[in-house]
Order: C-alpha cells, then structure tokens, then sequence
C-alpha cells in the first residue's frame, strides 16, 4: 500500500523534531520540492530552554511561544497560555498559514508540529481541516508530528490518522536511533523516489 500521510509520534523529547529535520535534509538531496516548518527549541547562554520558534524550510524564523514570565511577550498581541508558556498566535498565523495556504502548489507538505500550542490557533485549524480533504481526495502529500497522548490530541489529529492511506511512526528511546530508515523507506516509497 503506498501512503501519502506519514505521521510521526512520540513523547516529547524523544526525538521527533531531529527525524523530522533528517527526512527534509535527506529530501533535498533527492531534489524533491517541499513546503513546511519545524519547531526548535529557544536556549538560554546557560543551557535553558526558554521558548519555542517557528521556521520554514525557506528561512523564515518567528517566536511560537516564551515564558509567560518574560518582557519578551510584551509585543505578542494574541496569547495563549500552556503550561509556563504564553504561544503568540499572530507569529504562528504569519509563519504557518501562507504553507498551508489553497495557493500552496509543492506536492510535500512537512509540518513539525501539529500540536497543542498550534491548534490554539483558529486559522491554523481550519487549514489542516482543508489539508485534511485534500489527503483523503489523494491531492498531495505530508510528513507531520503529531503528540502521542490522546491527552493532548483533537478531533483534528485524530481524523486525519483515520485517513486510509496513513502511515503512524512512533518513536520511543529503544528505536530513535533506528526507525529512521524505516521512515525513510515509507517516504521514498511515497513520493516515488
């Protein structure tokens, strides 16, 4: 069975976000046209986590969310709070929704990741809900994170696992060093390369 949606899943930390940047890298070697953005982690000089950033694969860099504690939100206009951080939905519509965007025409969309503080989000939504009609009609192709715990799931995230020709990948501690290629496998597979 080929697949045009392949997820990638596990517990924060595992690993996720570096398999996911690995596939792009690996992508752009075979040349293959792609549209997306991953989240990294923002550290202090001293090693401490102290947010989250959004970045395309174009470049584009924006704030995805800082402590809720900071002078660093003082210019987000639309906040949600999770946990010790505030997401800054106006950066995250700005970056995200021109990708997910109708006019959007690369055949691989790459979304790292489509989680809690994303889907604060109305736009961001009601884009995946689009992407979502458009992977069940066969119309393009998507590498995506998703969160493993049905905690932090939605109905968004659960209509597209149900969607036929989905692959799940779960990385756990005892695979993250190994299910790369078998990942890799299911994407070339995929995108016919």
């Amino acid at each position: 069975m080929v697949f045009n949606l392949i997820l990638i899943t596990g517990v924060p930390g595992v690993g996720k976000t570096t398999i996911f940047k690995k596939i792009a890298d690996d992508l752009k070697t075979y040349k293959v046209p792609l549209t997306g953005f991953y989240t990294e982690e923002v550290r202090n000089g001293l090693g401490g986590r102290v947010g989250f950033d959004l970045i395309t694969f174009d470049g584009v860099r924006g704030p995805l969310a800082r402590p809720s504690k900071t002078s660093a939100l003082a210019s987000f206009k639309r906040l949600h709070k999770l946990s010790r951080y505030s997401v800054d939905i106006e950066s995250l519509d700005e970056i995200t929704i021109p990708i997910l965007s109708n006019n959007n025409t690369e055949p691989l969309l790459m979304i790292d990741e489509i989680g809690k503080m994303e889907l604060f989000s109305t736009q961001f939504q009601d884009r995946i809900i689009k992407v979502t009609e458009d992977l069940r009609l066969g119309k393009r192709c998507m590498i995506a994170t998703i969160p493993i715990s049905s905690r932090h799931s939605n109905q968004i995230i659960e209509n597209l696992k149900k969607i036929e020709n989905c692959r799940v990948f779960e990385v756990t501690k005892a695979n993250r060093n190994t299910i790369f290629t078998e990942i890799m496998a299911s994407v070339r597979l995929m995108l016919g390369i």
